[in-house]
């Protein structure tokens, strides 16, 4: 357990030289997928799921617009790729262990996605606790925020209550004990 966890630290070290070499949208991809993760492009139906069949072209070609990170291994070390991201306006973290609070803070900072976000689920991630969901409120211009299975959160109706003060028009479904 121990190895796979430093491995997993290995998988979310930021390379910055690479995101100035290939573009953020290419580099956050190869994150993703290295952690296991999914990434759909703009114009494009499919999920990609595979590294080593990363669509080539022309830099910038290729757009993250959705992220699934179900069962990855993405961490807050790695977050930093999500900076340069000005197209994702979905994400789905379901079963990530390695996600907590500090991630959901480091999530709702990142001015683009403050920007493009609309629509967060968040399922079965047992290190999330009301202050993580609570710090969603920056992201201005989600209009649906789903949460499932969620031990950590403990004060339901004031945290929802928050959130529907920051965010009226957002759109919240729960799936909470």
């Amino acid at each position: 357990r121990l190895f796979w966890g430093w491995l997993n630290a290995v998988f979310n070290k930021v390379d910055y030289e690479r995101i100035q070499a290939v573009g953020p949208d290419r580099a956050a991809s190869e994150w993703l997928l290295r952690c296991g993760a999914l990434v759909r492009y703009q114009g494009y139906q499919k999920w990609q799921q595979d590294y080593n069949g990363l669509p080539t072209g022309p830099l910038g070609k290729y757009k993250i617009e959705a992220i699934n990170a179900t069962d990855s291994c993405i961490m807050y070390r790695g977050f930093d790729y999500l900076d340069g991201l000005e197209h994702v306006t979905e994400i789905k973290l379901q079963k990530c262990i390695y996600i907590q609070d500090e991630c959901l803070q480091r999530l709702s900072e990142t001015k683009n996605l403050q920007k493009s976000l609309l629509q967060l689920k968040i399922i079965s991630c047992g290190n999330v606790t009301d202050k993580g969901i609570i710090a969603l409120h920056k992201l201005t211009n989600l209009e649906y925020l789903y949460l499932s299975d969620l031990p950590g959160i403990r004060e339901k109706e004031i945290t929802v209550h928050i959130l529907q003060q920051a965010l009226p028009n957002l759109e919240l479904e729960l799936d909470l004990e």
